[in-house]
């Protein structure tokens, strides 16, 4: 079991570090980081490769071209090729002592590249196969043969020699640990020629990881030192023994975390079976901790190679130090909850433990996520989440084979099980990124010619509501009609000057009534047919006059039926109503935002977005209907997500973009831009493309299947990629994925070959745990609050000796409810939002072997008693409920009722699950990061209260993109649907625009007048503004931003992401000065990958809201820091005030509004919310910057000064010296006596 006592030692600095943006949220620099922004010095891994140059790699193989020696040089040097940041050594066998050969010690990679292919390619085939005593001499180099004894972790980033270690080798260190002389375990290191190796150790850091890969052709021989023989009782062989063993052995004991605490450096030993199958090499790399492949040939050999590559880039992502962080300490009483979370295996816990009656952390009483892993039946878990469609889910499709007898699926909370989840559910689990499965190339139909089928040149297709399918023709001035299998159903048009006929047509669409829109490029028009080809309308003509057209290529129709054409040589778009007057344009040429360098091709989605293909740039833009431009992804190149020319551009019903490009390649994206999949290749072969020009998809849903159509131009054909529809598909796998998140280990190594885990509980990062006991509160009776039958003490004599509770949310998609006696876990929600079928997201990415780490469940829960109808009970009455966030992982809030654990039963999933709230029910609301504040209001109705917070995606709204105040009212949602004004309020700042998002950070929610109703919000945007909201009335029309503007406004590029810490003002009176507040905040974010580069210089600010609005720095005074005597101590000046001649703000008197204080170390932040004790107040820094390989977070400042002034506190607030008292002694400095002021003793302001 785990010790407390480590933990508690190091819970603060780590959570000012790790857990900082756990109240933040904000909106505006680019994509959430999707693992901690940890900052280190990174320490590169150690590579051996290990080649076997025995005589029979010399041997000619039938039907080879290369030998094989020659084919593992190759293939060897190709997996180098794609790495860097990775340090390097090449080894094979030596003639001279039955064993290895040290050709190369490790470097770095990408500085010696030249010296590393050398030494593989000078190798020779020749002699035998020593692999037992290689391998245990390569052991014996990670030791070290040379240079300094014991030197511990090396100081370089850059190190690549390091010594080595003398003393003790433990032996089963985890099992049954007995010390033996290094030399009896490794007796001897490799040959360096005819002569023994003296190189240093290539271990350099306590964090890095060690690897070797052995290629052999050979049956290994040789015999292991006495303490490795049987290291295993498995261990039939002794090369298995010696790779077992130097994966369990700590091979450099001198080197270990900077608190002292043991590290294992290890080795991990991949083996390659090159023209033969072993069992013996695949237990080597089992016993080694590696992976086991064979190859017969080259090409099997290089991907060999590539997958240990990418195996060994996974074991060193994540972080640099693949270390246990403690994230927060929660004490209840004399309880104590510590969350954690692991960076190697993205594993977390909540460990419980007891202070003793001297207030010492004990033992730990027990470990959630061991309780977890040793759970009898993972079918007996309580795990609930909520459906939020109507739709037959997968498993109900008409004739679908895997069909339930009677789906369960319904609206609400319901038990994760396969027949109670909504249809995106199961698609998410079948790993579906389309409607119904992946798409595939299916059939082709056309070639050149003129005939009913045939093309000259097909330049374009769409389809309407049945899946007919529609060809425009080019060189035959033709419409072709087609079935969605190929089948020819009609054509019209034809050269000609008639209403029928068409003069080069290169654009189609259709509208929701199945009529086509058809563009001519000859003629500058577009005409409208009805699906039998009867003309219907005509419009434009050539010219520039707003009516007009100028060379139109293509056209899209929106839901009221406006065309949206492109101009391609105008470089614009314009759009024309349904009887084809002109309303708007936009575009011009060039390659800002907004413009256009010969578009090609429009596309609009049911949400009202809208696509363009901009072809000379290489990337799709996205607007709204209105031409506001909202987002854009491309460049030129071939990698995923980007473009060589861009031609056609498709939606589907689920939001996904097709773009298929003049170079023979069609790629799908979600609508944010993100990659999914891609289909092609240069050619005329199936599924390969000759210059396409266009692309549509039809969308028939999880029964029917989806489909999209390329038109194939110079291969004169259309090509069909679909999905099967459900009748069709297997339900096995999302079963089996359903199955491992409900903690079934069996398909992590066999069977379907999902992720493997560690611990079944996911990272605890940005999640706090809370508990739940019982209710406590001491809500008055009366007034406001019920009183009778219904008080709040009655409720809390009914519950006092209800189930303790500890709720945590973590990254494996869950929020956890654990006992708090035993650990067992009573209750698992996953959020119904958080479900996705795109690729890297949603929870069948949970089970990607290729996982790299992302958030789900990524935020603090807020647990509140309040007087609210519920599911259990329709009146109102008392309960407590648990508001729930997502943090980085989604745009959503839940709420769960969590009055009575013992009913935490599938039974009750709709009772115990009250509501979800997600960007799908209001796109204004992003990622809110930081706890939601539940309160009553003024009206009468309890809410939860949050900033909406990251990356909000509403558009077309006055108030699209702007910070916003959310108060969503707890009972809004009970019916399962949210309508503004009723379920929830938005209330806007004015700040912030679709072009420059803003966004409200966490809320500081206040009662002014001591009747504990909410009145008073305070928060922070992303821009920099202070905002004071008023919602003091109790008619919620007249809730609104105090003053008509912000409070405050700070430097430009200082974000405000913390929660105000509020106080009344402590010296003046509340008549005239009204509300007579002081807010106290810093500035900076953590978040966004690249934040722990960010240099701008942040503040800590004081100020002192009377009535006025519209401050700036200007208004307030500006504090500084003192010389000091103590490196690692801060003074502020406690005269300063005085110095100035200037005071708070008064009748008659004084003009200023609060303080503020430049933080002056590089990239110094404030993260962490402040806090006011006594006169004081506190807050923490963070400067991301630690040098040393392995260190992670940083450094930073505890910072303590008065409130009023900003300055040094009078008497000491903090034990400075660290003497485990706080007295003038030696938590104090003298400061004046220079003549400029007098000697005063004061506190320090800061520590190190």
């Amino acid at each position: 079991m785990f010790n407390l006592k480590h933990f508690h030692r190091d819970w603060v600095g780590a959570l000012c570090l790790f857990i900082a943006s756990l109240t933040t949220a904000l909106a505006d620099p680019g994509p959430l980081a999707q693992a901690p922004i940890l900052t280190s010095a990174a320490s590169a891994p150690n590579i051996l490769i290990v080649v076997d140059d025995s005589g029979s790699m010399g041997w000619r193989r039938s039907g080879q071209p290369k030998r094989p020696m020659q084919q593992a040089q190759d293939a060897a040097i190709s997996l180098l090729d794609s790495l860097s940041n990775v340090h390097v050594g090449v080894g094979s066998f030596s003639r001279y002592n039955f064993g290895g050969e040290l050709d190369q010690p490790v470097v770095d990679l990408d500085t010696n590249r030249a010296l590393i292919y050398k030494a593989i390619r000078d190798l020779t085939p020749r002699g035998g196969t020593p692999l037992v005593g290689t391998l245990q001499h390569m052991g014996r180099y990670l030791v070290g043969l040379g240079g300094t004894v014991n030197p511990g972790n090396s100081s370089s980033s850059s190190c690549t020699t390091n010594g080595q270690f003398r003393g003790d080798l433990i032996l089963h260190p985890d099992d049954a640990p007995r010390a033996y002389p290094l030399n009896e375990v490794l007796p001897s290191g490799p040959n360096k020629s005819w002569r023994r190796s003296t190189a240093p150790s290539p271990i350099c850091h306590w964090c890095q990881k060690n690897f070797l890969i052995l290629l052999t052709d050979g049956w290994g021989w040789g015999n292991a030192s006495r303490p490795l023989r049987d290291y295993c009782p498995t261990c039939y062989h002794p090369l298995i023994s010696v790779a077992a063993a130097l994966n369990d052995i700590d091979l450099r004991p001198d080197i270990d975390e900077f608190d002292g605490s043991e590290s294992k450096n290890n080795l991990v030993t991949y083996t390659i079976g090159f023209h033969t199958s072993q069992t013996l090499l695949k237990e080597t790399a089992k016993k080694g901790g590696g992976l086991y492949f064979e190859a017969d040939n080259e090409a099997e050999l290089k991907a060999a190679f590539a997958k240990i590559g990418e195996d060994i880039l996974a074991h060193t992502s994540g972080s640099a130090s693949a270390a246990t962080f403690s994230t927060s300490l929660l004490q209840s009483g004399t309880d104590l909850y510590l969350t954690t979370f692991n960076t190697e295996h993205w594993t977390g816990d909540v460990i419980a433990g007891r202070l003793d009656a001297k207030g010492r952390p004990g033992p730990a009483r027990w470990s959630a996520a061991h309780q977890l892993d040793n759970a009898s039946d993972p079918e007996t878990r309580t795990m609930l989440t909520w459906n939020s469609e109507d739709t037959p889910p997968v498993s109900t499709c008409s004739g679908s084979s895997k069909a339930s007898t009677a789906s369960k699926a319904r609206p609400g909370g319901v038990p994760f099980r396969w027949d109670y989840l909504s249809t995106l559910q199961q698609r998410d689990l079948l790993g579906q990124a389309s409607a119904s499965g992946n798409l595939v190339y299916e059939r082709k139909w056309g070639r050149a010619g003129s005939g009913s089928g045939q093309f000259g040149l097909p330049f374009d297709v769409a389809t309407d509501s049945k899946g007919n399918v529609y060809v425009v023709d080019y060189d035959n001035h033709l419409v072709q009609k087609f079935d969605r299998d190929g089948s020819f159903l009609t054509q019209w048009g034809g050269l000609g000057s008639g209403s029928q006929h068409l003069d080069h047509p290169v654009g189609i669409a259709t509208d929701k009534d199945d009529n086509i829109y058809v563009v001519q490029h000859g003629s500058h028009s577009i005409k409208k047919f009805s699906p039998t080809g009867d003309l219907l309308a005509s419009f434009g003509g050539y010219g520039l006059e707003p009516n007009q057209m100028y060379y139109p290529f293509d056209v899209a129709v929106d839901a009221s039926g406006n065309l949206y054409v492109v101009e391609i040589q105008n470089h614009r778009i314009k759009v024309f109503d349904a009887a084809g007057r002109y309303l708007r344009e936009w575009g011009g040429k060039g390659s800002s935002a907004g413009r256009f360098w010969t578009p090609n091709r429009i596309a609009i989605d049911f949400g009202g977005n809208v696509y363009v293909s901009d072809y000379v740039n290489h990337r799709i833009q996205k607007f709204d209907t209105e031409g506001n431009f909202l987002a854009q992804w491309g460049s030129y190149g071939t990698a995923d997500g980007q473009f060589r020319y861009p031609y056609g551009v498709a939606t589907d019903g689920s939001g996904n973009v097709f773009v298929v490009e003049y170079f023979n390649r069609v790629q799908q994206f979600d609508a944010a831009g993100n990659f999914i999949e891609k289909w092609g290749s240069v050619g005329s072969g199936d599924g390969q493309f000759r210059y396409p020009r266009g692309i549509a998809v039809f969308d028939g849903g999880v029964c029917e299947g989806s489909s999209f159509f390329v038109a194939d131009a110079y291969n004169h054909r259309i090509q069909k990629f679909s999905s099967p529809g459900s009748s069709h598909i297997s339900t096995a796998i999302g079963k089996a994925r359903l199955g491992y998140l409900r903690g079934e280990r069996n398909n992590e190594k066999g069977g379907w070959g999902f992720r493997e885990r560690e611990s079944l509980l996911g990272d605890i990062i940005h999640s706090s745990a809370v508990f739940i006991g019982k209710p406590s509160l001491k809500w008055p009776t009366g007034g406001a609050f019920p009183s009778g039958t219904q008080a709040y003490s009655r409720f809390a004599r009914d519950h006092h000796g209800r189930q303790g509770v500890v709720a945590v949310g973590a990254n494996d998609g869950m929020l956890h409810l654990f006992a708090t006696d035993t650990g067992k876990e009573l209750l698992a929600y996953l959020p119904g939002n958080l479900f996705s079928t795109a690729k890297s997201q949603g929870y069948h990415y949970l089970t990607d072997p290729d996982y790299s780490h992302r958030y789900y469940v990524d935020g603090t829960p807020a647990v509140s008693d309040v007087f609210i109808p519920s599911r259990f009970s329709s009146a109102p009455n008392w309960r407590s409920v648990l508001v729930g966030i997502q943090g980085s992982g989604g745009r959503g809030l839940f709420a769960l009722d969590v009055t009575d654990p013992e009913k935490f039963k599938e039974s009750n999933a709709t009772h115990i699950a009250l509501w979800e709230f997600s960007s799908s029910d209001d796109p204004h609301l992003g990622y809110t990061l930081a706890r939601p504040t539940i309160a009553l209001l003024p009206n009468g109705r309890w809410a939860a209260i949050v900033g909406n917070g990251y990356e909000h995606t509403a558009t077309g709204t006055p108030t699209s993109g702007q910070a916003e105040l959310f108060v969503i009212f707890l009972d809004g949602g009970l019916d399962r649907k949210w309508t503004e004004g009723r379920d929830y309020l938005r209330i806007p700042t004015g700040a912030g625009s679709v072009g420059r998002r803003n966004g409200l950070s966490t809320p500081a929610v206040i009662d002014t007048d001591g009747d504990r109703v909410a009145d008073r919000v305070y928060a922070g945007d992303i821009q920099g503004n202070l905002w004071a909201f008023d919602l003091s009335s109790k008619l919620t029309a007249d809730w609104k931003v105090a003053h008509g503007a912000p409070l405050f406004s700070s430097a430009a590029r200082q974000p405000i992401m913390t929660k105000p810490e509020i106080i009344r003002h402590p010296t003046l009176p509340l008549r005239g000065n009204e509300p007579n507040l002081m807010i106290f905040f810093g500035t900076g974010q953590y978040l966004v990958a690249g934040d722990n580069t960010t240099t701008d210089t942040q503040s800590f600010y004081a100020v002192w809201d009377r009535g006025r609005g519209r401050l700036d720095r200007t208004d307030l005074v500006e504090q500084v820091f003192l010389r000091t005597n103590q490196s690692g101590g801060r003074i502020t000046d406690p005269d300063r005030w005085q110095e100035l001649k200037v005071d708070y703000r008064q009748a008659s008197s004084g003009d200023r509004y609060g303080w503020y204080l430049d933080l002056p170390d590089k990239g110094e932040r404030v993260v962490t919310d402040a806090r006011y004790r006594d006169g004081l107040v506190f807050f923490n820094t963070l400067v991301p910057t630690d040098p040393r390989p392995c260190a992670a977070g940083g450094t930073g400042w505890m910072m303590s000064v008065d409130a009023l002034t900003g300055g040094s506190p009078v008497a000491p607030a903090f034990d400075f010296d660290d003497n485990g008292i706080v007295d003038p002694e030696g938590d104090t400095e003298v400061i004046g006596g220079d003549g400029k002021r007098k000697k005063k003793r004061v506190g320090y302001a800061g520590k190190k």
